[in-house]
Protein backbone atom coordinates (compact mmCIF):
# COMPACT_ATOMS: atom_id res chain seq x y z
CA UNK A 1 0.00 0.00 0.00
CA UNK A 2 1.20 3.66 -0.65
CA UNK A 3 0.58 6.06 2.64
CA UNK A 4 -1.27 9.47 1.37
CA UNK A 5 -2.12 12.27 3.36
CA UNK A 6 -5.88 10.81 3.66
CA UNK A 7 -4.72 7.25 4.33
CA UNK A 8 -3.68 4.58 2.33
CA UNK A 9 -4.13 2.97 -1.07
CA UNK A 10 -3.65 0.75 -3.63
CA UNK A 11 -0.41 1.18 -6.02
CA UNK A 12 -2.62 0.25 -8.89
CA UNK A 13 -4.79 3.56 -8.25
CA UNK A 14 -2.05 6.21 -8.33
CA UNK A 15 -2.42 6.97 -11.75
CA UNK A 16 -0.69 9.61 -13.46
CA UNK A 17 2.21 11.15 -10.52
CA UNK A 18 4.19 13.81 -10.23
CA UNK A 19 6.66 12.69 -7.17
CA UNK A 20 8.09 16.32 -6.57
CA UNK A 21 6.17 18.99 -6.37
CA UNK A 22 5.88 21.86 -3.71
CA UNK A 23 1.78 22.22 -3.06
CA UNK A 24 1.61 24.62 0.32
CA UNK A 25 4.72 25.38 2.05
CA UNK A 26 4.77 28.13 4.91
CA UNK A 27 7.38 30.89 5.49
CA UNK A 28 10.43 29.32 6.26
CA UNK A 29 14.31 31.17 6.27
CA UNK A 30 14.71 30.20 2.80
CA UNK A 31 11.91 32.58 1.70
CA UNK A 32 13.50 35.52 3.09
CA UNK A 33 16.02 35.01 0.45
CA UNK A 34 13.65 33.68 -2.02
CA UNK A 35 9.64 34.72 -1.62
CA UNK A 36 8.58 31.93 -4.14
CA UNK A 37 9.70 29.58 -2.07
CA UNK A 38 6.66 30.56 0.60
CA UNK A 39 3.21 28.87 -1.47
CA UNK A 40 0.70 29.21 1.77
CA UNK A 41 -2.44 30.28 -0.21
CA UNK A 42 -4.92 27.63 0.42
CA UNK A 43 -7.40 28.73 -1.63
CA UNK A 44 -5.04 29.02 -4.26
CA UNK A 45 -3.43 25.76 -4.16
CA UNK A 46 -6.61 23.66 -3.93
CA UNK A 47 -7.37 25.72 -7.28
CA UNK A 48 -3.86 24.89 -8.94
CA UNK A 49 -4.23 21.08 -7.94
CA UNK A 50 -8.13 20.68 -9.12
CA UNK A 51 -6.66 21.98 -12.62
CA UNK A 52 -3.79 19.54 -12.67
CA UNK A 53 -6.93 16.77 -11.37
CA UNK A 54 -9.01 17.97 -14.42
CA UNK A 55 -6.15 17.81 -17.07
CA UNK A 56 -5.35 14.17 -16.15
CA UNK A 57 -3.14 14.15 -12.83
CA UNK A 58 -3.71 11.30 -10.00
CA UNK A 59 -1.55 11.92 -7.83
CA UNK A 60 1.37 14.24 -6.44
CA UNK A 61 4.18 13.91 -3.77
CA UNK A 62 4.77 16.73 -1.73
CA UNK A 63 8.40 16.85 -0.96
CA UNK A 64 8.31 19.38 1.70
CA UNK A 65 9.61 17.71 4.90
CA UNK A 66 9.10 18.42 8.85
CA UNK A 67 10.82 21.67 10.11
CA UNK A 68 10.85 23.01 6.33
CA UNK A 69 7.64 24.36 5.98
CA UNK A 70 5.30 21.67 5.67
CA UNK A 71 1.52 21.04 6.67
CA UNK A 72 0.94 17.71 5.98
CA UNK A 73 -3.14 18.77 7.37
CA UNK A 74 -3.64 21.61 4.48
CA UNK A 75 -2.51 18.72 2.39
CA UNK A 76 -4.43 16.66 3.70
CA UNK A 77 -7.76 18.93 3.16
CA UNK A 78 -5.86 19.73 -0.11
CA UNK A 79 -6.60 16.41 -1.40
CA UNK A 80 -9.76 15.48 0.16
CA UNK A 81 -11.23 18.82 -2.10
CA UNK A 82 -9.48 17.96 -4.98
CA UNK A 83 -9.60 14.46 -4.95
CA UNK A 84 -5.86 14.18 -5.97
CA UNK A 85 -3.91 11.41 -4.07
CA UNK A 86 -1.09 13.47 -2.07
CA UNK A 87 1.96 11.60 -0.61
CA UNK A 88 3.88 13.74 2.05
CA UNK A 89 6.93 13.06 3.39
CA UNK A 90 9.32 13.82 6.54
CA UNK A 91 13.07 13.80 6.38
CA UNK A 92 15.17 16.79 6.25
CA UNK A 93 15.78 19.75 3.44
CA UNK A 94 18.64 21.75 2.78
CA UNK A 95 20.02 23.78 5.34
CA UNK A 96 18.75 27.63 4.34
CA UNK A 97 14.92 26.07 5.21
CA UNK A 98 15.20 26.06 8.39
CA UNK A 99 16.65 28.63 12.01
CA UNK A 100 19.57 28.81 13.59
CA UNK A 101 19.56 26.19 16.42
CA UNK A 102 17.49 23.92 14.42
CA UNK A 103 17.50 20.29 15.06
CA UNK A 104 19.04 19.67 11.11
CA UNK A 105 22.14 20.98 12.70
CA UNK A 106 22.90 18.78 15.79
CA UNK A 107 20.66 15.98 16.42
CA UNK A 108 22.75 12.21 16.27
CA UNK A 109 21.88 10.07 13.86
CA UNK A 110 19.92 7.82 16.08
CA UNK A 111 17.52 10.79 16.82
CA UNK A 112 16.84 11.69 13.60
CA UNK A 113 16.22 8.40 12.81
CA UNK A 114 14.21 7.87 16.01
CA UNK A 115 12.44 11.10 14.82
CA UNK A 116 11.34 10.35 11.10
CA UNK A 117 10.46 7.04 11.85
CA UNK A 118 7.77 8.43 14.36
CA UNK A 119 6.55 10.51 12.14
CA UNK A 120 5.70 7.14 9.62
CA UNK A 121 4.49 5.29 12.05
CA UNK A 122 2.58 7.31 14.53
CA UNK A 123 1.89 10.43 12.25
CA UNK A 124 1.93 13.99 12.49
CA UNK A 125 -0.72 15.35 14.85
CA UNK A 126 -0.80 19.27 15.19
CA UNK A 127 -2.74 21.10 18.02
CA UNK A 128 -6.81 20.80 17.57
CA UNK A 129 -6.18 18.21 15.23
CA UNK A 130 -7.89 14.61 16.35
CA UNK A 131 -6.53 12.68 13.68
CA UNK A 132 -2.80 12.24 12.79
CA UNK A 133 -1.53 12.30 9.12
CA UNK A 134 0.80 10.01 7.74
CA UNK A 135 3.65 10.85 5.57
CA UNK A 136 4.36 7.97 2.84
CA UNK A 137 7.89 8.67 1.83
CA UNK A 138 11.32 10.12 3.23
CA UNK A 139 12.94 13.19 1.60
CA UNK A 140 16.80 14.03 1.66
CA UNK A 141 19.52 16.16 0.21
CA UNK A 142 23.33 16.51 -0.06
CA UNK A 143 25.28 19.91 -1.17
CA UNK A 144 27.40 20.61 -3.70
CA UNK A 145 30.45 18.12 -1.87
CA UNK A 146 28.12 15.13 -2.75
CA UNK A 147 27.37 12.97 1.04
CA UNK A 148 29.86 14.41 3.20
CA UNK A 149 30.28 16.03 7.01
CA UNK A 150 26.48 16.75 8.34
CA UNK A 151 24.61 16.02 4.97
CA UNK A 152 26.07 12.09 5.36
CA UNK A 153 24.92 11.48 8.99
CA UNK A 154 21.36 13.16 8.35
CA UNK A 155 21.47 10.80 4.90
CA UNK A 156 22.56 7.82 6.82
CA UNK A 157 19.35 8.57 9.34
CA UNK A 158 17.04 8.97 6.47
CA UNK A 159 17.87 6.11 4.20
CA UNK A 160 17.98 3.64 7.01
CA UNK A 161 14.39 4.79 8.44
CA UNK A 162 13.53 4.23 4.38
CA UNK A 163 14.53 1.01 4.49
CA UNK A 164 13.27 0.10 8.06
CA UNK A 165 9.48 1.25 6.94
CA UNK A 166 9.68 -0.18 3.41
CA UNK A 167 9.21 3.65 1.42
CA UNK A 168 11.04 5.83 -0.88
CA UNK A 169 14.27 7.97 -0.25
CA UNK A 170 13.77 11.09 -2.61
CA UNK A 171 16.89 12.26 -2.97
CA UNK A 172 17.63 16.73 -3.47
CA UNK A 173 20.52 17.36 -5.00
CA UNK A 174 22.63 20.15 -6.59
CA UNK A 175 22.64 18.91 -10.52
CA UNK A 176 23.60 15.54 -9.58
CA UNK A 177 27.14 16.03 -7.77
CA UNK A 178 27.85 12.96 -5.45
CA UNK A 179 24.54 11.01 -6.72
CA UNK A 180 26.31 7.83 -7.06
CA UNK A 181 28.21 7.86 -3.85
CA UNK A 182 24.98 8.59 -1.85
CA UNK A 183 22.78 6.14 -3.77
CA UNK A 184 25.88 3.66 -1.95
CA UNK A 185 25.83 5.06 1.04
CA UNK A 186 21.77 4.08 1.23
CA UNK A 187 22.52 1.13 -0.50
CA UNK A 188 24.45 0.41 2.90
CA UNK A 189 22.62 0.94 5.36
CA UNK A 190 20.46 -1.41 3.77
CA UNK A 191 18.00 0.84 1.31
CA UNK A 192 17.39 -1.01 -2.25
CA UNK A 193 18.79 1.89 -4.96
CA UNK A 194 15.32 1.08 -6.73
CA UNK A 195 13.20 2.89 -3.51
CA UNK A 196 15.21 5.81 -4.52
CA UNK A 197 14.73 8.93 -6.57
CA UNK A 198 17.29 11.32 -6.93
CA UNK A 199 16.30 14.60 -7.68
CA UNK A 200 17.38 17.78 -9.92
CA UNK A 201 20.26 15.94 -12.19
CA UNK A 202 18.52 17.37 -15.14
CA UNK A 203 19.54 20.79 -14.26
CA UNK A 204 22.28 19.95 -16.34
CA UNK A 205 21.34 18.38 -19.62
CA UNK A 206 24.24 18.47 -22.08
CA UNK A 207 26.60 16.03 -20.53
CA UNK A 208 24.56 12.52 -19.87
CA UNK A 209 27.48 10.77 -18.13
CA UNK A 210 26.27 11.59 -15.00
CA UNK A 211 22.63 10.53 -16.19
CA UNK A 212 24.06 7.18 -16.89
CA UNK A 213 25.66 6.77 -13.94
CA UNK A 214 23.27 7.40 -11.77
CA UNK A 215 20.64 4.99 -13.96
CA UNK A 216 23.61 2.46 -13.82
CA UNK A 217 23.17 2.13 -9.96
CA UNK A 218 19.09 0.93 -10.23
CA UNK A 219 18.22 4.60 -8.75
CA UNK A 220 15.80 6.27 -10.49
CA UNK A 221 16.46 9.97 -11.91
CA UNK A 222 13.41 12.34 -11.13
CA UNK A 223 13.72 14.69 -13.94
CA UNK A 224 12.06 18.13 -12.85
CA UNK A 225 13.69 21.05 -15.05
CA UNK A 226 11.30 21.17 -17.47
CA UNK A 227 10.78 24.84 -18.34
CA UNK A 228 13.25 25.87 -16.23
CA UNK A 229 15.07 28.41 -18.40
CA UNK A 230 18.04 29.38 -16.42
CA UNK A 231 19.45 26.14 -16.73
CA UNK A 232 18.49 25.08 -19.92
CA UNK A 233 15.25 25.03 -23.12
CA UNK A 234 13.04 22.24 -23.21
CA UNK A 235 14.67 20.58 -26.32
CA UNK A 236 17.69 20.35 -24.41
CA UNK A 237 15.14 18.60 -21.86
CA UNK A 238 13.53 16.69 -24.40
CA UNK A 239 16.85 15.24 -26.03
CA UNK A 240 17.99 14.02 -22.48
CA UNK A 241 15.21 11.65 -21.48
CA UNK A 242 15.37 10.64 -25.61
CA UNK A 243 19.22 9.26 -24.85
CA UNK A 244 18.25 8.01 -21.83
CA UNK A 245 15.40 5.96 -23.59
CA UNK A 246 17.59 4.96 -26.62
CA UNK A 247 19.80 3.32 -23.77
CA UNK A 248 17.00 1.51 -22.60
CA UNK A 249 16.64 3.91 -19.13
CA UNK A 250 12.61 4.08 -19.31
CA UNK A 251 12.07 2.57 -16.20
CA UNK A 252 14.31 4.54 -14.33
CA UNK A 253 13.04 8.01 -15.51
CA UNK A 254 10.38 9.96 -13.36
CA UNK A 255 9.23 13.52 -14.53
CA UNK A 256 8.21 16.27 -11.99
CA UNK A 257 8.14 20.12 -12.24
CA UNK A 258 9.73 21.41 -8.53
CA UNK A 259 7.02 23.95 -8.21
CA UNK A 260 7.24 27.17 -6.54
CA UNK A 261 5.09 29.96 -6.03
CA UNK A 262 7.17 31.27 -9.01
CA UNK A 263 5.85 28.16 -11.35
CA UNK A 264 2.06 28.02 -10.35
CA UNK A 265 -0.48 30.09 -12.10
CA UNK A 266 -2.70 30.39 -9.52
CA UNK A 267 -0.09 31.99 -8.24
CA UNK A 268 0.31 34.11 -10.95
CA UNK A 269 3.71 32.35 -11.94
CA UNK A 270 4.47 30.06 -14.84
CA UNK A 271 4.15 27.03 -16.28
CA UNK A 272 1.81 26.00 -13.86
CA UNK A 273 1.30 22.40 -12.70
CA UNK A 274 -0.33 20.98 -16.05
CA UNK A 275 2.33 21.66 -17.98
CA UNK A 276 3.64 18.59 -18.35
CA UNK A 277 0.18 16.66 -19.35
CA UNK A 278 -0.75 19.60 -21.57
CA UNK A 279 2.40 20.83 -23.39
CA UNK A 280 5.51 18.70 -22.08
CA UNK A 281 4.21 15.07 -23.18
CA UNK A 282 3.33 16.53 -26.47
CA UNK A 283 6.40 17.79 -27.06
CA UNK A 284 7.86 14.54 -26.67
CA UNK A 285 5.33 12.83 -28.59
CA UNK A 286 6.46 15.13 -31.43
CA UNK A 287 10.34 14.14 -30.99
CA UNK A 288 9.25 10.51 -31.09
CA UNK A 289 8.90 9.39 -27.65
CA UNK A 290 5.76 6.62 -27.37
CA UNK A 291 2.70 6.52 -25.86
CA UNK A 292 3.99 3.58 -24.04
CA UNK A 293 7.37 5.04 -22.94
CA UNK A 294 5.54 7.86 -21.33
CA UNK A 295 2.56 5.74 -19.47
CA UNK A 296 6.07 3.61 -17.73
CA UNK A 297 7.40 6.87 -16.90
CA UNK A 298 4.70 8.96 -15.88
CA UNK A 299 2.53 5.85 -14.05
CA UNK A 300 4.14 2.41 -13.78
CA UNK A 301 7.43 3.76 -12.17
CA UNK A 302 5.63 6.15 -9.80
CA UNK A 303 4.01 3.13 -8.65
CA UNK A 304 7.36 0.84 -9.22
CA UNK A 305 9.08 3.51 -6.52
CA UNK A 306 6.56 2.91 -3.67
CA UNK A 307 6.43 -1.11 -4.25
Amino acid sequence: MIQTVTGPIAPEVLGFCQPHEHLFVRRTPAAEVNPALQIEDEARSVSEVAAYRDAGGGAIVDCQPGGAGRDLHVLRRISRETGVRIVGVTGYHMPGFYPEGHWRFSESREALQERFLRELTEGVREPGEEVPVFPGAVKAAIGTDGPVGRFAVCLRAAAGVAARAGVPLILHTEYGAGAVEAVRICEAEGLDPARIAVCHVDRQASDYAPHEAVARTGAYLEYDTIARYKYHDDPSEVALIRHMLELGYAGRLLMSLDTTAARLRSYGGAPGLTDILGRFIPMLMDAGVSRMEIDEITRENPKNLFM
